[in-house]
Formats: C-alpha cells, sequence, structure tokens
C-alpha cells in the first residue's frame, strides 16, 4: 500500500493542475473583443449644416502640386469634444484638380475636392462639405501675401472619387465629387501653407449607422 502512495498523491497532483487551468483558458476566450462589437458600437450622425476648423497636414500650391495629388485635413479635437468625441484624430481626405500654374497672361488657381473621413478605428466614409474659408495666400518672386488669392465654389469636380474602390455609400460618394472648390490668384502662385485652418461644413448629414 505504502507502493501506491506517491503515484496516487501524483494523479491527484495532476488533477488538480488540470482543473484550475480549465477556467483561466475560458476567461482569456471570453475577454477578447471582436471587430463586430466595434463596428456596431461606433454609430453616430451629425446633420447637414454643421460647421468645423480642420488643419492642413502637408503644404500645397499651384507652383508645386499637380492634378490627383492628394491631400489631407486634420479636425480640429476642441470643437468637438463634448457632442462628438469619435471624432478625435479623424481626417478628411481629399485630391486636387485642374491645378493651373501661374505663367504670363495665366491667373494660377487649383481646385480641393473633399472626397472621404477617415476615423481612428480605420473606418470610412464618404463626405459631402462645403469649402466656407481658408487663410489663402499668394507667392510672388518668393514672397508670401496673405489673403490675396480668391475663393470661388460651385465648379464641377471630376469624378476621382468613384474610382475608389474602398469607399461606402457610391450615391453619397457621387455627390461628394459633384462640387469643387477654386482657389484662385490675381498674381503668382496659390499657396496653402502646412498648419493652414481650413473650415469646412457638411452640405450632407454623415451618419455613420446606414
Amino acid at each position: 500500500m505504502k507502493n501506491f502512495m506517491p503515484l496516487l498523491l501524483s494523479v491527484a497532483l495532476l488533477s488538480n493542475t488540470v482543473a484550475c487551468s480549465k477556467p483561466n483558458e475560458q476567461t482569456n476566450n471570453i475577454n477578447i473583443p471582436t471587430q463586430s462589437s466595434n463596428t456596431q458600437n461606433f454609430q453616430f450622425a451629425i446633420p447637414a449644416g454643421t460647421s468645423f476648423d480642420t488643419i492642413l497636414q502637408q503644404e500645397i500650391s499651384t507652383g508645386k502640386n499637380r492634378n490627383n495629388e492628394a491631400f489631407t485635413l486634420r479636425i480640429k479635437t476642441s470643437f468637438f469634444k463634448e457632442k462628438n468625441p469619435e471624432l478625435r484624430n479623424a481626417e478628411i481626405q481629399g485630391h486636387l484638380e485642374n491645378v493651373v500654374k501661374a505663367a504670363k497672361g495665366k491667373k494660377a488657381s487649383m481646385h480641393l475636392v473633399f472626397d472621404e473621413i477617415v476615423f481612428k478605428n480605420g473606418a470610412t466614409y464618404p463626405i459631402d462639405a462645403a469649402l466656407v474659408n481658408t487663410q489663402l495666400e499668394t507667392k510672388t518672386k518668393g514672397k508670401f501675401i496673405k489673403n490675396a488669392g480668391i475663393i470661388l465654389g460651385g465648379a464641377v469636380a471630376g469624378h476621382f472619387i468613384g474610382k475608389k474602390t474602398n469607399t461606402k455609400h457610391g450615391a453619397l460618394a457621387g455627390a461628394a465629387a459633384a462640387t469643387a472648390y477654386v482657389l484662385s490668384s490675381p498674381g503668382g502662385e496659390v499657396v496653402l501653407k502646412k498648419g493652414t485652418n481650413i473650415k469646412l461644413q457638411l452640405k450632407t448629414a454623415l451618419d455613420t449607422s446606414l
């Protein structure tokens, strides 16, 4: 009988070890978050007519940039801190069209098109926004002149956004690509410096639950 005691103790210890490990494994499985639950929680709507400030993340100008080159605007978090915290660190992606460099007898101009908004979690939605105001400058002979440019709205943009396959809601994407905002200069190149404040206003409600 004494010979069997060590063996019985070993079996008992092994059984206790296995029994204790199973609840831990189950707990780990329960605590793993799923992408679908995150998507369901990320639902909100911002009405049309809402205005907000953005910051340009790179310099763009008629002297250096070309058609279809992209630019990025980061939404100022101060405006949405209380009402829409989901927009913290959200970015708006856009592109340039009809870039015209200054030349003799030709005024510099470029069209800004706002394509989509990208949230911190990677979710992307088309955006239909109007350019309200910005700090436009012109550059002549190496010198910048603040607010010397002219902002014109209502120009018909191309269909650059329609070529993107990862954008949701095709109908809104087409509407968002219908309007460009023309920045023109009476003399010299049109320049928007990095860090420039650009104020936008939603023309169509932004609803992530659709």
